[in-house]
């Protein structure tokens, strides 16, 4: 699966307590097929499941025409939306369903602000996810939407 970010990156598929999600190693970013973000705020203890779900299925769509990243399942261009009002968090999703698209750092704050227990393992392995990296590697990269 091609990153939807950097256009001409492979992903990782990495899997962990029973979720796989595709990782960009160049970006940070990550890929969930759709369910997938449910299963990681079941899994991180996330008490607002609903905000989850609103994510995934409806969120509040912004409408940016400038969004040229395309889903890595269907091709099609993905709608950014955003998490709830008047939360900043915005991720990408794909119009058909298929899933939905997490900058480097949007996966973790999505999972704090749906409640989940940063003390849980898989909380913080995603929150770690390009953690290790510094932002000035990817200033050469070009990235952005």
């Amino acid at each position: 699966m091609v990153c939807p970010a950097c256009g001409d990156v492979e992903m990782l598929v990495l899997e962990y307590e029973l979720v796989e999600v595709d990782y960009c190693p160049r970006c940070c970013g990550v890929w969930l097929d759709s369910g997938e973000l449910a299963l990681i705020g079941e899994r991180a203890g996330a008490l607002r499941a609903d905000l989850l779900l609103a994510l995934e299925k409806q969120g509040s769509g912004l409408g940016r025409g400038a969004v040229t990243r395309r889903c890595p399942v269907c091709r099609k261009r993905l709608q950014t939306v955003r998490c709830e009002p008047p939360s900043p968090i915005e991720v990408d999703r794909c119009p058909r369903g298929d899933g939905l698209w997490f900058d480097r750092g949007e996966l973790a704050a999505v999972v704090k602000a749906a409640g989940g227990d940063q003390a849980n393992l898989l909380a913080r392995f995603f929150s770690q996810l390009g953690a290790s990296k510094t932002q000035g590697s990817n200033s050469s990269q070009g990235g952005g939407r």
